[in-house]
């Protein structure tokens, strides 16, 4: 069960950027939303129920993390494509993107080696803010015009959340530093 709700997590991910890329409206974008919330529901459930039934695989541990990036990444690059994420915001956006990039190849590369990248928590919380922002973006394109602030929130959002994915990126990458040390002949 826990692997299925990651699956569905990345399944979701895929419809989300269909439905905004050949069906820009604000009830696509409301659709969009609510899979994106659903979509951050299995990410706390699939964990917890992998705990709870003692269910933990080494597959929901590679699954879990490329789930969250390929529903952030995929998500930012639509709403980036759509102009819903725009001028300075880009480079916060662009900024989380290559840190989850950049996480993704540094775990790939530890891979072999006897240090694992685990999750810390405030990797954990860094997801929570993500999806949090991303869900903003998405429902600031349907209450646009009912709120006045909404643009305003959203950019607050983007910037604290690429603050923090910087942090945790250093912070993996701190971990992991030994393991770059040159070795001269």
């Amino acid at each position: 069960m826990p692997n299925l709700l990651t699956i569905t997590r990345i399944l979701f991910s895929t419809l989300i950027a269909l439905i905004l890329i050949f069906f820009p409206s604000k009830m696509s974008y409301l659709i969009s939303f609510i899979l994106f919330c659903l979509a951050g529901i299995t990410d706390f459930f699939d964990g917890w129920l992998a705990r709870k039934k003692n269910e933990i695989s080494d597959l929901g541990r590679m699954l879990d993390p490329i789930a969250d990036k390929i529903l952030v990444i995929s998500t930012l690059v639509v709403l980036i494509s759509n102009d819903v994420i725009e001028g300075y915001n880009l480079i916060a956006a662009l900024t989380i993107i290559y840190r989850e990039i950049f996480i993704s190849g540094l775990r790939e590369f530890l891979g072999n080696k006897s240090l694992v990248a685990n999750v810390t928590k405030a990797a954990k919380w860094k997801t929570a803010i993500q999806f949090i922002t991303i869900s903003s973006f998405l429902a600031s394109k349907v209450i646009d015009d009912y709120f006045l602030y909404t643009g305003m929130v959203c950019s607050i959002l983007i910037w604290v959340t690429s603050i923090i994915s910087l942090y945790t990126g250093i912070n993996y990458l701190n971990g992991a530093s030994n393991y770059f040390k040159i070795k001269r002949k």
